[in-house]
């Protein structure tokens, strides 16, 4: 019966990536070179008499790997030159026979289960065709080719790889399907979309970059967000702000986009519709509009998506949901049903409610006599909407207020007053709601991440 013999390529110069030493970061607490290995030894251990073969740099060749390593002493002649350096050594082992096949495996996959791994191989060898491929939204690696089709690979140069080879042979090929998160890759690093830069998805977004990952915020063109100060979409206005220490910059492009990540920044963009996710493949995404509503977002959008507060089902549009009502329940993971619903009444503090919140009385462009931070008494005129004063509903610091010249319908939600008088700090940094809400969105994260690495 053929064998099934085991390549992982592990020699890339990892240019995409932007680190030479990809491999040795980890998932989960695990590197991802490693991460595979196990996995393939696992399947090796039931399937006797097969090689399993690691294609590494120079770098990995100090770590002790017991299988049989070669070491590719031109990575820059690209992936082609690993698959013949493959081909040749494996071919030399004494477990090889005429007629058998070899899987290639490239090693940025952390997510790729054991068991589909498995079964595509089980499919392969009873299916009898020559190729076998992983499948979602097209052929991705492992890829696994019988030796009839060596000939071909070993013809080819630069950074051309077996999938070329594959898209010759489509009748002879056969696939599984695979997860969404399975085929995700380290080059992606670890990307998060957040939609929408008001307070609370700034929350999310500032403790999701300050975990490392590369957040992507995606807004309107214009913005109405009430606490300015601390929301990453007052650079959408402004070009660029600074919450709590963190630059947000408005970009224009995908270039623009790399150059503010590589700056350590967090770069907005003026995309509603999510136009982005055509040449950006991000890890997750997060619906933080907070409009009530789904206003698009859908489960496909990337291997995880998560919709904060109502208007979301979790395993319907969204694989989860965090709750954004105050209380008990603030930050709860929901893995299925929804958030509880909008009540229209704002969050209770020190005592007030709805008192907090200040709406339109009238149509307008809004102009301002006070300013956020500003120590504001109950009845004291704080704007003006054309002729129509706006009042103070309440004694306290003016937190939050709408752009200047917006304009603004009767009954918008304008500014935010907080009640508690011990000082105006509040209204300049992220609120405890926020983060609240912002660590469950990484937790749920990291749980995911991990519940992905199970085998």
């Amino acid at each position: 019966m053929m064998k099934i013999h085991f390549a992982l390529l592990a020699a890339g110069r990892s240019l995409r990536y932007g680190k030479e030493d990809k491999l040795m970061e980890q998932i989960g607490g695990r590197e991802i070179l490693f991460l595979l290995l196990d996995k393939t030894r696992k399947i090796h251990a039931s399937w006797k008499g097969s090689t399993v073969l690691v294609v590494s740099g120079e770098k990995e060749k100090r770590l002790d790997i017991p299988e049989v390593c070669v070491v590719n002493k031109h990575p820059e002649r690209g992936i082609s030159s690993s698959i013949a350096l493959a081909l040749e050594t494996i071919r030399h082992q004494p477990e090889w026979q005429s007629g058998d096949a070899v899987c290639f495996c490239v090693c940025d996959q952390p997510f790729l289960k054991r068991e589909t791994l498995e079964a595509m191989l089980e499919g392969f060898q009873r299916s009898r065709k020559g190729i076998g491929c992983i499948d979602w939204n097209g052929p991705k690696n492992p890829c696994v080719f019988q030796e009839r089709y060596f000939p071909e690979l070993l013809n080819l140069s630069g950074d051309e790889g077996g999938k070329k080879v594959l898209k010759r042979h489509l009748d002879d090929l056969y696939r599984l399907e695979a997860k969404k998160e399975e085929v995700w890759d380290m080059d992606e690093k670890k990307t998060v979309v957040v939609r929408g830069g008001g307070d609370l998805a700034t929350g999310t977004a500032y403790l999701l970059a300050q975990k490392g990952c590369r957040v992507l915020v995606l807004e309107t063109g214009c913005p109405a967000c009430i606490r300015r100060q601390v929301a990453f979409c007052e650079a959408v206005y402004e070009g660029s702000c600074t919450v709590e220490g963190m630059t947000a910059r408005k970009v224009l492009s995908r270039e623009e986009t790399e150059e503010a990540w590589e700056c350590g920044e967090v770069p907005v963009l003026i995309d509603p519709e999510c136009s982005c996710l055509s040449w950006l493949q991000p890890i997750a995404l997060v619906d933080g509009i907070l409009a009530k509503k789904n206003l698009g977002t859908t489960i496909d959008m990337a291997p995880l998506t998560i919709g904060l507060g109502p208007g979301f089902t979790a395993g319907v549009d969204t694989d989860l949901v965090i709750e954004t009502m105050r209380g008990e329940t603030l930050g709860k993971i929901y893995r299925s049903g929804t958030a509880i619903p909008n009540t229209g009444v704002p969050g209770m503090i020190a005592g007030y409610a709805k008192e907090r919140v200040i709406h339109a009385p009238c149509s307008g462009a809004i102009r301002y006599l006070k300013q956020v931070g500003d120590l504001v008494e109950e009845g004291e005129v704080l704007a003006v909407i054309g002729e129509m004063d706006v009042r103070a509903t309440l004694t306290g610091y003016l937190r939050g207020a709408i752009k200047e010249g917006y304009p603004v319908t009767k009954g918008l939600k304008i500014m935010d007053i907080d009640p508690r008088t011990d000082g105006n700090e509040r209204c300049f940094v992220i609120s405890d709601k926020a983060l609240a809400i912002g660590g469950s969105v990484c937790r749920a994260l990291e749980e995911w991440e991990k519940t992905c690495l199970e085998n």
